[in-house]
């Protein structure tokens, strides 16, 4: 694996006067598309994720197929799991095969799932294609973000891969938007709430049909003149833009992921995606138990719908930021902020119940201003070769890490109360805050052949140290 060029402006700190040229029409009709047909699948995994989560927490599913509580935590967890393994093993597939076929094969298999959905008569069918379904999802989690990121340009890549995040939030909002007026308007319609995610994926799919495969990746398997046609003709730009001349032909290798170089990015990676997830995710399934916990009683329902939508709230603060103050400083803080609000929640009747509600709302939106990072940091932190395989590895973690939470979480409610879940939520947080401040970057402004590069050192020292601080 070699250790791509620099451009020379880079390394003056300088910058070429073509980056900063706006983009044609052409070029943005075409990355309008490509952002739609990548921010669909993360639509579609928020909304597949609240869709269940709706599901149980009406009382028409648990009694028609008989769901237990163990079905509850299997069920919860089931998409979870499945992303694991999809993001684990078809991020290497991606890398080694490309972005474009597994792009459609992977939404394909979603979409026959959602309409078995339709379908289910018992509570084992639930969690077997909740499964199969989070193995798509963490198949996309490995392909859409790179694809995206393999073609922004520079000074809005972060931009364009927030908005991921955020469609992730808008698709869980309306999900759970939809289970909340089916479990109180017609809560034998659960059925539909299940398989409504089937309707997102063909629009999806729609949109995918036809789109090129990354440049980049070409050049990485010495396909230079395939990506030199594909830049021309879909972004409407010449080679010599941006830093498609610096990407090198690489091997994929997983075991990079794993070498001197790249050990501290793939830990970064996993453990800041881990900490931000897994309290969210067993929090916001199960918000209608901890707003009832909190005190908020026959409003819980109303309540968690309301903290899905300040944490979109939160994920367009994130959005906004993001190519202003750069990466760093939205993780950090928001991090140490929700380890905070989830510890005065913990405080439980020691605080009034406005407060504790205040604090939890708090968390959310704090959760939702960092959120957008997932979508952005693996694809920066990784060359062409193995981005996939980084992203999928990152996100296998998170989902294991999410899965775990939304397991516990019922059962530690049920045996430890509220406080000490809530203060273990916390640790969760305080720990990703602790990591972020010593070990984020700053990749912001920098081209994808820069931040994924082979550090120059062996590894040691890249985090903050060696920050990739932005130019200018």
């Amino acid at each position: 694996m070699t250790t791509a060029a620099h451009d020379p402006h880079e390394m003056r700190g300088g910058r070429d006067p073509r980056e900063t040229a706006a983009p044609s029409p052409h070029t943005r009709r075409f990355l309008r598309r490509l952002t739609i047909a990548t921010g669909g699948g993360m639509f579609i995994d928020g909304f597949v994720f609240a869709s269940v989560a709706a599901a149980l927490a009406g009382t028409a599913m648990a009694r028609d197929i008989g769901v237990t509580s163990t079905w509850s935590s299997l069920i919860s967890s089931s998409t979870l799991v499945g992303t694991f393994f999809g993001g684990l093993v078809l991020g290497w597939v991606t890398d080694k095969l490309g972005r474009r076929p597994m792009f459609t094969i992977d939404l394909s298999v979603f979409l026959a799932c959602a309409v078995l959905m339709f379908f289910v008569t018992a509570a084992w069918q639930v969690f077997a294609l909740g499964l199969i379904m989070g193995l798509a999802v963490g198949a996309d989690y490995s392909i859409g973000s790179p694809l995206l990121a393999e073609f922004a340009p520079t000074k809005k890549r972060g931009n364009y891969l927030g908005i991921l995040e955020i469609l992730w939030n808008v698709g869980y909002v309306i999900a759970y938007l939809i289970g909340y007026l089916v479990n109180t308007n017609w809560p034998g319609a659960w059925h539909y709430t299940l398989a409504a995610s089937a309707i997102p994926a063909v629009l999806c799919l729609l949109v995918r049909h036809g789109l090129p495969e990354s440049p980049r990746w070409l050049i990485s398997k010495g396909r230079q003149k395939e990506a030199a046609a594909i830049v021309e003709k879909d972004l409407g730009v010449s080679m010599d833009t941006e830093d498609w001349r610096s990407e090198q032909r690489e091997e994929t290798r997983y075991r990079e992921l794993f070498s001197p170089d790249y050990i501290r990015r793939t830990v970064f990676t996993c453990v800041f995606w881990i900490c931000i997830v897994l309290p969210y995710f067993a929090l916001t399934f199960f918000q209608p138990t901890v707003l009832r916990a909190i005190g908020l009683g026959g409003s819980a329902l109303a309540g968690a719908l309301l903290g899905t939508i300040i944490a979109l709230l939160g994920a367009a603060t994130g959005w906004w930021l993001v190519d202003r103050v750069g990466r760093r400083t939205i993780l950090v803080w928001p991090m140490f902020v929700c380890a905070l609000m989830l510890f005065i929640v913990a405080l439980g009747s020691v605080v009034p119940v406005w407060l504790a509600t205040v604090c939890f709302f708090g968390y959310l939106y704090s959760y939702g201003v960092m959120s957008i990072l997932p979508g952005i940091y693996p694809d920066e932190l990784f060359p062409t070769s193995i981005r996939t395989s980084g992203v999928g590895l990152s996100s296998a973690a998170s989902r294991i890490g999410a899965a775990i939470g939304t397991f516990l979480l019922p059962i530690s409610l049920d045996h430890l109360g509220l406080s000490w879940s809530m203060v273990f939520m916390g640790v969760v947080s305080l720990i990703g805050g602790v990591t972020s401040l010593m070990w984020a970057p700053e990749t912001n402004n920098q081209q994808l052949t820069q931040t994924g590069h082979r550090s120059a050192n062996g590894g040691k020292g890249w985090f903050v140290k060696e920050a990739l601080v932005p130019r200018g």
